[in-house]
């Protein structure tokens, strides 16, 4: 068997019959060509969704408080660039 670029890996879910009643009413309107082309766009999309939030997240809790160590290398290193643009200009 070929296939394009990928191999998908079957996987098995149960769903309630009137979600499986919407989702083929879904594609008798032409929204998805299968059941299983919607439910994996259906998942992708939602992975999408919750892995950037999940990114988003784990950037708010590192950096909403500030940490004194990285504060202080920070200053240090903005009073070493200062210096040293200082030096170059009295040459």
């Amino acid at each position: 068997m070929w296939y394009l670029g990928f191999m998908s890996i079957p996987v098995t879910v149960r769903l309630d019959e009137s979600v499986v009643e919407a989702l083929d009413r879904a594609i008798d309107a032409g929204f998805a060509p299968t059941r299983g082309a919607a439910i994996a766009r259906a998942v992708g999309d939602w992975l999408s969704l919750h892995g950037e939030q999940a990114i988003t997240e784990s950037y708010r809790r590192r950096y909403e408080e500030s940490d004194p160590d990285q504060d202080a290398l920070i200053g240090d290193l903005a009073a070493f660039s200062i210096a040293a643009c200082h030096a170059d200009t009295e040459r």
